[in-house]
């Protein structure tokens, strides 16, 4: 059975080199994270200059040397204190490289959008095309599915390690006191991203054993997100409620979102809790697709 499941993932592999697709997702990943580092120190250059402008500092041509000093000092770390609601998330991203947080919350955003489009419509394209029973004879449903998902799941982690590689390199031309250290996080948040994305692959997957078109799969992954994302902003905004909208705060741990920030923890602990949570929500999203998938016909 592993290794009808290994093949399985190799196929994928395969198929998605032979028709360019897995180039086209490393390319797509490093092109947006090449673009979120680029913005990210835009946004801290003209932050520095307003500041130098307000509190008349000398100007610096190297990037980053003002906004780091801000964010050591004690009164701006004290504001940050309760903008982050977080306190335990708050005390592992103190002393942090501000361009390294800026990029590690606009991956965590613009992942999982990402992996629905790139991989919503894989299950349901076969589906249409009628070239998974030629699988079906060779394995059971449940490898196929799995080995999928795997498959999938092994294309975007290295999208994202050579993404995270092309933002540090971008990082490292704009930057001026950039290294490995700056590699290895930076590196590090793709790969948290990474585990951040996969509920939302086995989300995306599951939606698309219920329908033969790669088209709607997508349509029905992207509203499925939505959703999630919506239940998360609202669990967030009426977590004190006490009538009815406190249903949110029960629906809450049904999300990625709610459980996100155990990946920002530095402690070993809240990271495998994290990635429980989200292998965990992976298997539930795409059970129930699979389940329907299993009692009709291909």
């Amino acid at each position: 059975m592993i290794f009808q499941l290994w093949r399985i993932t190799c196929y994928e592999w395969f198929t998605s080199m032979r028709s360019r697709r897995a180039i086209v997702v490393i390319l797509l990943f490093m092109a947006a994270s090449v673009c979120t580092m680029n913005f990210c120190i835009d946004s801290l250059q003209k932050m520095e200059q307003e500041l130098t402008k307000v509190l008349q500092l000398p100007q610096s041509d190297q990037v980053g040397v003002v906004s780091k000093s801000l964010w050591q000092s004690k009164p701006f770390q004290r504001m940050m204190r309760h903008i982050v609601y977080n306190k335990d998330v708050y005390d592992d991203l103190v002393g942090k490289h501000p361009v390294e947080l800026m990029y590690a919350w606009l991956v965590f955003f613009y992942t999982p959008l990402l992996v629905i489009l790139v991989s919503a419509n894989r299950i349901a394209d076969e589906l249409g095309s009628g070239s998974c029973r030629y699988v079906a004879f060779r394995c059971s449903r449940f490898l196929w599915s799995s080995g999928k998902f795997l498959g999938q799941s092994a294309i975007i982690a290295i999208a994202l390690f050579l993404s995270g590689a092309g933002a540090w390199i971008m990082a490292l031309i704009r930057l001026h006191d950039v290294g490995l250290p700056m590699l290895l996080a930076i590196i590090g948040w793709s790969m948290r991203a990474w585990l951040y994305a996969l509920p939302f692959l086995g989300l995306s997957l599951g939606l698309s054993h219920l329908t033969r078109s790669g088209s709607k799969a997508t349509i029905f992954a992207i509203l499925g997100v939505t959703v999630c994302f919506t239940l998360t902003a609202l669990a967030v905004v009426f977590k004190n409620a006490t009538d009815w909208r406190m249903v949110f705060s029960y629906l809450a741990p049904l999300v990625p979102g709610t459980h996100k920030f155990f990946l920002w923890r530095s402690a070993p602990i809240s990271l495998a809790i994290g990635t429980l949570w989200m292998f965990t929500l992976a298997i539930c999203y795409m059970l129930p697709g699979y389940i329907l998938f299993e009692k009709r016909d291909i």
